[in-house]
């Protein structure tokens, strides 16, 4: 007989210790409540408390795990037949919905000849409960506890809490008492993961000169030494521009094979001088980490003027090129405002992000939208993967992180756009207005007219409004269709006016190839890219 199914989804915590009382363990998870919230966001790991009272004590964490588990149930009933009467010791009737099992006993006979025979039958019911497709396992190394304690002079331990912890309303006397210096830091470990140490020694530590080491400002290891890509620098005021690069950079080519990658980026850079790290990564379709060996390779980073943030091809002097302008660099950024609240770009960035060890991983970037708007070359309906000039939704969204075009809003708040990948006729009107008349090359304003570049952003930023309202009036519009109540459509309007819309950037169940994603490591990208060749 099939055993039924119940298609409930359940989720399985392995709690890691021997459970006395429900009501105990639960308070360790930070209850109900807490285990709800971190069984509906996918990024959120599952912090587990020892001693939920004490404010300081640091937490273990769960990580989330997909699991295909059934939750089974079985009861068993025994029956004992004695002078043709029955007795169970669990009267529960067998549910109709379970499988259930007899195994007959063998009949026992007593010592007395006088006791009759009996007989015992014990059944077995099975039922499924539910199917347990999420499991959380505690299987990372918990963090140092520092307890609140203090030695009296006289060798007496006395804890601190009731010096510490405020109760209520305190007086003035409260904060004025003479209470021992306890400022423990938030984490005391950098990773909960343990790492295989081999004995081996450390490299960074130089053990020929001890006092070379003590002198570091990296001495209790903080953070991974930066891994030198020996990139060249350059400043707009300098003279000569490199013409090849360092040994260091070729040593890297040899050591990590990257000769064919290498090809294939020469001819990029022979396609165009200049190139920004984003636009690279979307053309060649090469892995970030490898793509930051090969940078050093082909190029120059210049870190002022009207090329800044950008890699230019070895040899190559854009200063001296009119034809060069239209390279240069346009830092876009949204523009918030009273007008501007209905904004459907959100922030590249949210300080969510960086609640680690809490969270497992950072959230996509956000899917890029897009609207048929008349007039717009290059905007498509918004049908789901449909094809624009042959183009898939997936092709354009990897094209947005760098290039501008009517119809489809920037990927992010804050866009380095290059003055050759703003596809809108307005656009390149003004940056080629005084083609054939450019006298000199300013660290500002480059070979283009002063005053271009806030010309662009106000175009650009009109555009980005308009296609924003277009977006909240579909939405609008979806509602009213679908029956929405307006509570509901009240609700909408109220999340899309939010001026905190940047902190609820939504998150995908996948994880994140960090080596497929533009980099998203700090506020100041561009200082963000230089760190990382330093």
């Amino acid at each position: 007989m099939a055993i039924p199914i119940n298609m409930k989804s359940l989720t399985c915590v392995e709690y890691p210790g021997r459970v006395k009382n429900v009501d105990k363990m639960l308070e360790t998870l930070g209850g109900e409540e807490n285990v709800s919230k971190a069984a509906l966001d996918s990024s959120r790991r599952l912090d587990l408390r020892f001693r939920p009272a004490d404010p300081y004590c640091r937490p273990v964490y769960g990580d989330r795990f997909p699991t295909s588990s059934l939750l089974l149930r079985v009861r068993r009933t025994r029956r004992i037949r004695k002078n043709r009467t029955k007795e169970s010791e669990d009267a529960a009737p067998a549910s109709s919905s379970s499988v259930t099992m007899e195994t007959p006993a063998p009949s026992t006979s007593s010592s007395s000849e006088t006791s009759p025979p009996e007989e015992e039958r014990v059944t077995y019911n099975t039922e499924v409960l539910g199917i347990v497709d999420t499991t959380y396992r505690f299987q990372a190394l918990a963090d140092f506890q520092y307890l609140p304690l203090h030695r009296t002079p006289d060798g007496r331990t006395v804890q601190l809490y009731d010096q510490l912890l405020l109760e209520g309303l305190e007086g003035g006397g409260f904060y004025q008492k003479d209470v021992p210096l306890f400022v423990p830091p938030a984490t005391f470990s950098r990773i909960d993961t343990p790492q295989n140490y081999h004995y081996r020694r450390d490299p960074a530590h130089n053990y020929k000169n001890p006092m070379k080491t003590l002198s570091s400002s990296n001495l209790i290891g903080v953070a991974r030494a930066r891994r030198p890509h020996s990139a060249i620098f350059f400043n707009f005021e300098e003279l000569q521009v490199p013409t090849k690069p360092s040994g260091g950079a070729v040593d890297h080519m040899d050591k990590h094979n990257l000769h064919a990658e290498l090809a294939e980026l020469k001819k990029l850079f022979e396609e165009r001088p200049i190139w920004s790290r984003n636009a690279l990564q979307v053309r060649s379709g090469i892995r970030l980490l490898r793509l930051k060996l090969l940078l050093p390779l082909c190029g120059y980073y210049a870190v002022t003027g009207p090329w800044r943030s950008l890699w230019v091809k070895f040899g190559y002097d854009p200063r001296k090129d009119p034809t060069a302008k239209q390279y240069q660099l346009l830092d876009f950024r949204v523009r918030q405002g009273p007008d501007n609240k209905r904004l459907a770009v959100k922030a590249k960035r949210s300080t969510f992000n960086y609640t680690l060890p809490t969270m497992t991983h950072k959230p996509q970037p956000q899917v890029v939208q897009m609207k048929g708007v008349a007039g717009s070359p290059g905007a498509g309906s918004s049908g789901e993967g449909e094809r624009q000039d042959g183009r898939t939704k997936e092709d354009i969204e990897k094209e947005a992180t760098y290039v501008f075009r009517p119809g489809v809003l920037p990927a992010y708040r804050q866009m380095f756009y290059q003055l050759c990948d703003l596809h809108d006729p307005r656009l390149q009107a003004l940056v080629h207005e005084n083609d054939g008349r450019e006298t000199s090359c300013a660290e500002k304003d480059g070979w283009c007219l002063p005053n271009t570049k806030a010309k662009l952003r106000d175009i650009i930023s009109s555009e980005v409004s308009k296609l924003s309202n277009i977006i909240h009036r579909d939405k609008k519009a979806r509602g009213v269709s679908s029956g929405a109540g307006p509570d509901a459509r009240e609700e909408e309007e109220e999340e899309e006016d939010d001026d905190e819309d940047d902190d609820e950037d939504d998150m995908s169940d996948s994880e994140v190839d960090p080596d497929q994603q533009v980099a998203q490591d700090s506020d100041n990208e561009m200082e963000t890219e230089m760190l990382e060749f330093l």
